[in-house]
């Protein structure tokens, strides 16, 4: 700015000088010009009633010394000059001045000499006895002139440029300095009314700029918050393959520490085939992947968009695989329970259908073909049960429940069972917990029944209850055989059963703990077991605040 501003000062202020040169130049040429023209016909016409003889004589009288005096003869001849011998002049017809004066009594003219850069002014009258006389001075040319006064004019610029070095930057901050103190963020005070429209657009526009940036922040931070809340991890590529966003989801899936953005994902995993759908991806393939990570199936899908970049989502499939393999476990369990009871079912059926069974015998065959139907009734509405838990199947609302009344209503429905294996029900404690009471009584119904068929003659079966300002606590105790620490670890599967031989004998399915603990799930509980060989074993389940009343 201060550059500019000196330069346009010492540019307009030497135009200047040099104009001003020139038109006084001009001027003054012009007035002197107009005064030699002047000057010379009045003294010229002192003798305008003069021969050639006389006014020879008077010239005496007229100080010639600044102007050139000249008499030609009505022949043409030089009579007279008082700066050159007439002897050296050839006659002067021809010269317009004295053509002029010859003709019609007195003549006028200007020459100019560019080598001498010199103006000649010439007047001429006819005197009485038909001669000439002529009279000339010599001044500067107008050019001539201008270069004598040229050394003032650029002496002034040189000052000029001097002064104006310190001018322009005195008026440079002058100028500049209240432009740059403007404040657009309110109404911005204008120093100059030059810039009112300036200052209106760029507020306007810095309004318009602020609140664009303003919707993508929210807009970015929405997008954000949606990405690092998504379970499936979200990586995007540009089109040249490099990193432009990964969520926290998938920096947790690949284990990466620090920001990725702007690398390549061979930084990010170092997997052949994943690397070669993103290539396939950039050139708009779509692209599909399962991948295992320390224990974890992975789902990874490449969708490319519109050759712009490529976005890799990755789906956590575990749960899923574990559940599709439960279930194929589950249904291969189901198949070998039904399939034992039906066999026997079928088996003493057909033997008393073909009469080869004593008659004697027969109430025998009845009740075992009645047992195993109970059994196979007992294993088909757990199984249902398990599948409307796995379903989330509940119709019943929640209600406040006293969990001593409905613990002790599930020991009252298995006293006949306890006294049968010589085992004591006891409760203690009074607790209320928020749920279904349908379910949470089969909870405990299982507990006990898990209890009494695990135990050991003469040995106790205790539901604890307690209660916190936190949570509700349940404790199911028994004395019986004891859990070792490898069944420990899959108590809660289907099917899983700690002693084989004592649970077909008790007619028990497999899947009491498994409904449990889908109860106390739903619920929005945990369990955990407690248990050494031998030495029986207690399980503990927590409900939280939310569900206790």
């Amino acid at each position: 700015m201060k550059k500019r501003i000196f330069r346009q000062m010492v540019l307009l202020s030497s135009f200047g000088i040099l104009l001003v040169a020139l038109i006084l130049s001009g001027f003054y040429y012009k007035q002197m010009s107009g005064q030699i023209r002047e000057d010379l016909k009045e003294r010229t016409r002192i003798f305008i009633k003069d021969d050639s003889e006389s006014a020879l004589e008077n010239l005496s009288l007229v100080e010639a010394q600044d102007m050139r005096i000249t008499i030609v003869s009505p022949q043409g001849s030089v009579l007279y000059d008082n700066m050159v011998d007439p002897s050296q002049w050839k006659d002067h017809f021809g010269r317009e001045e004295i053509e002029q004066a010859f003709l019609s009594g007195q003549g006028e003219s200007r020459r100019i000499s560019s080598t001498l850069g010199q103006d000649t002014y010439y007047f001429t009258i006819r005197l009485t006895d038909g001669a000439v006389l002529r009279t000339a001075k010599t001044v500067k040319s107008i050019g001539r002139m201008f270069v004598s006064v040229l050394p003032l004019p650029v002496g002034v610029i040189l000052l000029t440029i001097f002064l104006g070095l310190f001018a322009s930057r005195s008026l440079a901050k002058r100028i500049v300095e209240p432009i740059g103190e403007l404040d657009f963020s309110g109404e911005p005070r204008v120093p100059y009314d030059e810039l009112v429209p300036l200052a209106k657009t760029i507020t306007d526009q810095r309004r318009q700029i602020e609140l664009r940036s303003k919707e993508l922040r929210e807009r970015n931070h929405t997008i954000e918050i949606i990405m690092d809340s998504m379970s499936e991890g979200v990586v995007l590529l540009d089109k040249k393959g490099k990193i432009l966003s990964v969520n926290k989801s998938a920096q947790d899936i690949f284990g990466a520490q620090e920001s990725l953005i702007g690398h390549s994902p061979l930084e990010l995993f170092r997997n052949l085939k994943f690397n070669e759908h993103i290539k396939r991806g950039l050139e708009n393939q779509r692209g599909e992947m399962t991948f295992n990570k320390e224990g974890r199936q992975y789902r990874v899908l490449f969708s490319p968009v519109s050759r712009k970049g490529v976005v890799v989502l990755l789906m956590d499939m575990t749960e899923k695989f574990r559940a599709d393999k439960m279930r194929r476990e589950f249904s291969a369990n189901v198949s070998h329970e039904l399939r034992t009871p039906l066999t026997s079912i079928y088996g003493n059926a057909e033997m008393l259908k073909a009469a080869i069974v004593k008659e004697e015998d027969k109430p025998e065959f009845y009740s075992k073909i009645m047992e195993e139907a109970s059994r196979l009734i007992d294993l088909v509405e757990d199984i249902m049960m398990l599948s409307e838990l796995d379903e989330g199947k509940i119709s019943q609302a929640y209600e406040d429940i006293d969990l001593d009344k409905l613990a002790s209503k599930a020991a009252q429905g298995l006293s006949q069972k306890a006294r049968e294996y010589s085992v004591e029900l006891r409760v203690n404690g009074t607790a209320k917990l928020q749920g279904v009471p349908a379910l949470i009584f089969e909870m405990f119904y299982n507990l006990i029944d898990n209890g009494i068929k695990y135990n050991k003659p003469g040995g106790t079966v205790d539901i604890i209850l307690s209660q916190t300002e936190q949570a509700v606590h349940i404790t199911a105790t028994d004395t019986g055989i004891g859990i070792s620490s490898d069944d420990q670890q899959r108590i809660f599967e289907r099917f899983h059963r700690v002693d084989q031989s004592r649970s077909t004998a008790s007619g028990d399915t497999g899947l009491g703990l498994a409904i449990v603990k889908h109860i106390v799930t739903v619920h929005g509980g945990s369990i955990s077991v407690e248990s050494h060989e031998g030495q029986g074993a207690s399980f503990v389940i927590t409900f939280t605040k939310r569900q206790s009343v």
